[in-house]
């Protein structure tokens, strides 16, 4: 009895849960579970886990370079980009220290943390409570465009107020200086991240690969699933696009775009459109349009009823008909040509001139044009109708048509941007309508091109005539110089052109301190039913005796009390020239001061060196 009862104590003594054997036998098969598992792994290593567990792995982060700058002729900045930084809330609801459960702040307390960092960007502590406690945002932008200054406060402010989500973040702002000056020719950038812009329209977009500038690159090391050291291994500096720098002239475009801005108040058409080329080189100094825009805020302009933004449109490559701006070009082409003589005189078929038959609508001269025999000149200066489409007539519909491609009105120019497809008369109707289509054409009509080839036509034409193509950079490539008119014609014209500015009857072309020539257009258009648009354009240049630049400004449906392109652009085109040449010579006299002044110095100190000399 009781060897049993001590057997059967001794046997719950080693059941009981409480034996020391119960609590290490599950620690003992752990450690031999791990390390028969580590002895497989050494005996037996699978590829896979060996390399990741041992084998160093490498990552690239790319260092994006900052777009390149736009510059004009003179060095100015057109468009930058500027390294700045942004204040953002980057971080999970549930992780930002305000909003965790155990958070023990008041909300005076956390007021009072975040007061400094508001005051510090100009914002109210409530605008950053707003975003901080908000549970349904990870990410929204506090403040942009942060100076250095500021950021260099805000690092200590945010390091003291770890675990809020607020961190500064890199971006890169595009900038430009001269606002809305030539803004349809530059266009505007879009960001896609902090740290990449690329072009959306204009000049912007049309030179993305040129103001690109090369990435950077650093390479890191992580070992271990990804613990363990993380050395710089190798870094390349992003390198920055180099300046694009442009024939642009940004005094002459700021010139141009006021006196876009005072024709739009005056007449008020539905756009106008300017351009302004030097004729010796063809280099293209200003180009606008008006409704303009602010590059610098493209988003800030009106909306039209159909949704369209106001002023984002460029007309500058918008074709339209050229009107009698055409007339000098084929009556000089005429006389090259032979076709007419010097003192040749064409009736004016008392202002109605039935060429097409009797039973078609006449040809009809505008008001005040002689109804008398009139020679070449006489038919540019008064701007006959039936005159040029005698000249034109007696030109040929070959030689015509010949004519307009050689003054570069048809085929595209070789600047960055597509041209637009421009309105030329089939050869069809050169064949079988000659008696309509010819005088048409010398008119201006059943023909259109842009402003920008207009520009370099009459550039040709008060030169020295020969054409050149239009340039927007030192370095474009362009088509070889091509004679279109004799030089002693080219110069004829030049002063029937200055006659044409200084007659009588259009004492508002007049201006006392400039000499200069010009040819106006006047296109009405037809839409539907509905008769009374119009065209209005002028080509001016000056000065007349050595032109240097040459301007051309389109004003599309003027509603003030003129719709003659002499009254509409014309003055226009005057006050551009007169100011943008008052500006070239005020820069001659500067560099021949600067010249001067430098030269007096170097003999100065040339004479002190001789006195030295002589002394000793």
């Amino acid at each position: 009895m009781g060897d049993r009862l001590f057997r059967a104590r001794h046997v719950n003594h080693r059941l009981s849960t409480l034996h020391p054997k119960w609590v290490l036998l599950p620690l003992a098969a752990l450690y031999l579970a791990v390390l028969g598992r580590l002895v497989e792994l050494q005996a037996f290593p699978e590829a896979d886990r060996w390399q990741a567990g041992t084998q160093p792995r490498e990552s690239r982060k790319a260092l994006p370079a900052m777009r390149g700058r736009i510059l004009d002729r003179e060095g100015r900045v057109l468009a930058d980009s500027l390294a700045r930084w942004q204040l953002v809330m980057d971080m999970p609801a549930k992780e930002r220290r305000y909003l965790r459960p155990k958070s023990t702040l008041s909300m005076a307390e956390i007021q009072a943390e975040v007061a400094p960092i508001a005051a510090l960007i100009g914002k109210s502590p409530q605008f950053l409570l707003d975003r901080l406690l908000d549970e349904t945002r990870t990410y929204a932008v506090v403040a942009r465009s942060l100076p250095p200054a500021e950021v260099s406060q805000l690092r200590a402010l945010l390091r003291a107020a770890s675990g809020t989500g607020l961190r500064l973040q890199e971006e890169e702002v595009r900038v430009y200086p001269q606002g809305r000056t030539l803004a349809h020719l530059l266009g505007f950038t879009r960001a896609e991240t902090p740290l990449a812009r690329t072009g959306a329209c204009g000049l912007e977009a049309m030179l993305e690969e040129r103001l690109q500038g090369t990435d950077g690159s650093r390479k890191t090391m992580r070992v271990g699933r990804g613990f363990g050291v993380n050395p710089a291994l190798e870094a390349a500096s992003p390198e920055r696009a180099k300046d694009v720098v442009t024939t642009l002239d940004s005094t002459v475009g700021e010139i141009l775009r006021e006196e876009l801005e005072s024709l739009q108040e005056v007449h008020q058409p539905d756009w106008t459109f300017g351009v302004v080329l030097e004729v010796d080189t063809a280099h293209i100094l200003a180009m606008g349009a008006w409704p303009d825009f602010n590059p610098n805020a493209p988003g800030e302009v009106e909306v039209a009823e159909d949704g369209s933004l106001i002023g984002h449109g460029f007309p500058g490559m918008w074709p339209f008909e050229p009107g009698s701006t055409m007339k000098p070009l084929i009556v000089s082409r005429a006389l090259a040509e032979g076709a007419i003589g010097a003192s040749q005189r064409f009736s004016q078929e008392g202002h109605r001139w039935y060429a097409r038959g009797a039973r078609q609508p006449p040809i009809r001269n505008a008001e005040g044009v002689p109804d008398e025999p009139l020679d070449w000149r006489e038919i540019l200066v008064h701007s006959s109708n039936i005159g040029a489409g005698k000249v034109g007539l007696a030109l040929g519909a070959e030689r015509t048509e010949a004519a307009i491609v050689d003054w570069g009105l048809k085929d595209a120019t070789h600047l960055p941007w597509r041209d637009q497809n421009v309105l030329f008369p089939p050869k069809v109707e050169w064949v079988k309508r000659p008696q309509w289509t010819i005088p048409a054409v010398s008119m201006g009509h059943q023909v259109q091109t842009t402003g920008i080839r207009l520009a370099a036509a009459y550039a040709a034409l008060v030169g020295d005539g020969v054409l050149k193509d239009p340039r927007l950079f030192g370095d474009q490539e362009v088509a070889e110089p091509r004679r279109v008119l004799a030089q002693e014609i080219a110069l004829q014209v030049r002063g029937v052109l200055q006659d044409m500015v200084e007659a009588g009857h259009r004492t508002h072309l007049h201006h006392p301190e400039l000499e200069w020539g010009g040819k106006s257009g006047t296109v009405q258009k037809t839409h539907g039913q509905e008769v009374g648009n119009y065209t209005s354009l002028f080509v001016g240049f000056a000065p007349v005796e050595n032109p240097r630049y040459v301007c051309v400004v389109v004003a599309d449906n003027p509603k003030g009390k003129h719709h003659y392109g002499s009254q509409v652009a014309g003055p226009a085109v005057r006050d551009i020239l007169h100011r943008s040449l008052g500006v070239a010579e005020t820069r001659q006299v500067q560099i021949h001061e600067a010249i001067f002044s430098s030269g007096a110095s170097q003999i100065l100190d040339e004479g002190r060196v001789a006195d030295t000399l002589q002394g000793e």
